[in-house]
């Protein structure tokens, strides 16, 4: 909507700057200014001036300053026509309309018209919290779950009685019109067209825009039943996914703070609000939308977000979705999990606000919850689970902007999976430095490939019963752990222990990858020519001879990630650590020297086949 020409000068000269700042902060006179605590940054000695009579602002702080319009533009992150218009309607001047179609009137009365109805109720639901009877219960409710009157009385938190017309009447007799009630979204409308009061029986939690407007309701049940939140639907006043809940009362501590934390629910805003920490936002219990990280992102010169979602599957889940949405708009993104596992609110009512308060001091960078959640949902002792979950890490890392954190975040999540192959680690340091999305599947097969050693073993021990009896009982986890075939030797150590029959059938039925399965079944289907005729002996000493090959790799792979870890601790300058390293890798080389020798030995017939 255009403003007529002119009507921004009318308005500022009628205006006054001191009661229109006066609304955001308190002010206080000393000589021809006004001073307060700058509401843009935080600061204990007042260095914010308003002079009254020039219709300016200045901090001397922060510099900030301006007009009473880049007053209202900063501190409430909206455009110049906007701010215009705030200021006209405090100073009581009717915003003309200019240029502007029918429809646009009528979205413009509809709009204004729930906007009233939904003050009107607001006005009703608090009066029925506040009288006996059923708001009685309410009131007892409202108290069980820690809330004051005070905050009550902030968040203009009320009940709604459980009587299909209570609130229907009541804006009949403040003058509300039948068609003005049916679109307001407060009832619901009947196939013969009649309708009833939407919420009944419910403690009620107005929304509001951040102007604190009242634009919708959220209705929580106090007894069980479904659902057990009921929401306004989509009204000429309300738009689902552009509003956050508490917004109107947090953005000056959002401002001064630099961040804002967001959590699901009503409760979990209201709770650590009332204990103090008042820079905290709901999403409103719907998925977060890009409309409402762009909303947040007005208060904040360098937008910075703490997640905080319920503990749960569902909780967590959102916060992985929403982690996308506030990085698209330049977020820094943290991610709080309580230790507890118990909501914002619980945790607040428990543990106090200071606890809280020094928990968001600990929150995780987004990449480092990230790669938790792909650790708990992919198989990370297996190669491929662990390709799966950096596959699944990459899209998210490659959107942190800086190149040389992506690169060593790379190495960190390389050393939270446990990723000993080198070419894994290089490809995953490759892919987070040129922003792809995933590994290059070609490289990585080819450091997945099963080796000669692990294929002759396996079909060693698939083939006899006495060389496989041997093999086995000569075989530790650590001798298979980390190779592509470490799950089937895993499955033959624990069918063989529970004395069942090693065949594809058995095998195969606790393996659900399509590419294990062929594995197995190639290992069935191997003529085995090369090892015809051979004794046990013979064939035991290939087996010992493929056992030593594979302990030789498990040290190099144990000295790779040794390197790693020292040249970390380098970087760090621990000497201690460097030393007990150097230390480590030594003795691995004397290992892996003297395990050669032992196996060249047994491949020249001149050792012992015993390991």
């Amino acid at each position: 909507m255009r403003l007529p020409g002119g009507f921004a000068d009318e308005v500022k000269s009628q205006a006054d700057i001191v009661r229109i700042v006066s609304d955001y902060v308190s002010l206080k006179k000393r000589g021809a200014n006004y001073i307060a605590r700058c509401p843009f940054h935080s600061e204990k000695t007042p260095s914010f001036n308003v002079h009254q009579a020039k219709g300016i602002f200045k901090c001397f702080g922060c510099g900030a300053g301006g007009s009473v319009y880049d007053f209202v533009m900063q501190i409430e992150g909206c455009s110049f026509p906007e701010a215009v218009r705030i200021v006209a309607g405090k100073t009581g001047i009717p915003v003309p309309e200019l240029q502007i179609g029918e429809d646009q009137k009528k979205a413009a009365r509809d709009r204004e018209t729930v906007l009233k109805l939904n003050e009107w109720a607001v006005e009703f639901f608090r009066e029925q919290l506040h009288g006996t009877g059923p708001g009685e219960r309410a009131q007892a409710y409202i108290e069980s779950r820690g809330l004051t009157r005070e905050t009550c009385t902030l968040f203009r938190i009320g009940y709604a009685p459980d009587s299909w017309d209570a609130l229907t009447n009541y804006l009949r007799k403040r003058g509300a019109a039948t068609d003005e009630i049916e679109r307001s979204g407060l009832v619901v409308l009947k196939d013969d067209g009649k309708f009833y009061d939407r919420f009944r029986g419910r403690v009620m939690f107005p929304i509001a825009d951040s102007q604190d407007r009242i634009i919708a309701f959220g209705g929580r049940i106090m007894d069980s039943g479904e659902p057990k939140y009921l929401n306004s639907p989509e009204t000429a006043g309300y738009t689902k996914g552009r509003n956050l809940y508490g917004l109107g009362l947090a953005k000056n501590e959002i401002r001064k703070q630099g961040f804002a934390v967001l959590v699901e629910g009503y409760l979990d805003c209201i709770i650590p609000v009332q204990a103090g920490i008042g820079n905290v936002v709901a999403s409103l219990g719907t998925a977060l939308t890009d409309g409402q990280v762009r909303l947040l992102r007005r208060y904040m010169e360098r937008p910075r977000v703490i997640v905080n979602f319920d503990p749960d599957a569902a909780g967590q889940s959102a916060a992985a979705r929403s982690i996308d949405l506030f990085l698209a708009e330049g977020f820094k993104v943290e991610v709080l999990t309580l230790p507890t596992k118990e909501d914002p609110d619980q945790y607040v009512r428990s543990h106090g606000a200071d606890a809280f308060r020094a928990l968001l001091g600990t929150a995780q960078p987004y990449i480092e919850f990230i790669v938790d959640a792909a650790t708990r949902t992919h198989d990370t002792s297996r190669p491929a689970g662990k390709v799966e979950a950096i596959n699944s890490i990459l899209p998210h890392l490659i959107r942190m902007p800086d190149k040389v954190a992506r690169a060593n975040y790379a190495d960190q999540i390389a050393d939270r999976l446990k990723v000993d192959t080198r070419i894994i680690r290089e490809e995953l340091r490759r892919a987070a430095t040129d922003k792809r999305q995933s590994l290059d599947s070609g490289r990585i097969r080819s450091a997945e490939d099963v080796t000669d050693a692990e294929r002759q073993l396996l079909e060693l021990i698939l083939m006899r019963a006495d060389v496989r009896a041997a093999v086995l009982s000569n075989l530790d986890q650590d001798d298979y752990s980390g190779l592509a075939t470490s799950f089937l030797f895993k499955s033959i150590v624990d069918i063989n222990r529970e004395g069942g029959p090693l065949d594809y059938e058995t095998l195969s039925s606790g393996i659900d990858g399509e590419v294990e399965k062929r594995l197995v079944a190639g290992l069935f289907m191997s003529d085995l020519a090369w090892a015809r005729g051979h004794d046990f002996d013979t064939l035991f000493k290939h087996a010992t001879e493929a056992m030593l090959s594979l302990r030789v790799r498990l040290l190099e792979r144990k000295r790779e990630a040794i390197q790693i870890q020292l040249s970390q601790a380098e970087r760090d300058n621990n000497q201690d650590l460097v030393l007990r390293l150097f230390q480590e890798k030594a003795e691995l080389k004397r290992r892996m020297l003297r395990m050669t020798q032992v196996a060249d030995a047994v491949s020249k017939g001149e050792g012992n086949t015993q390991l």
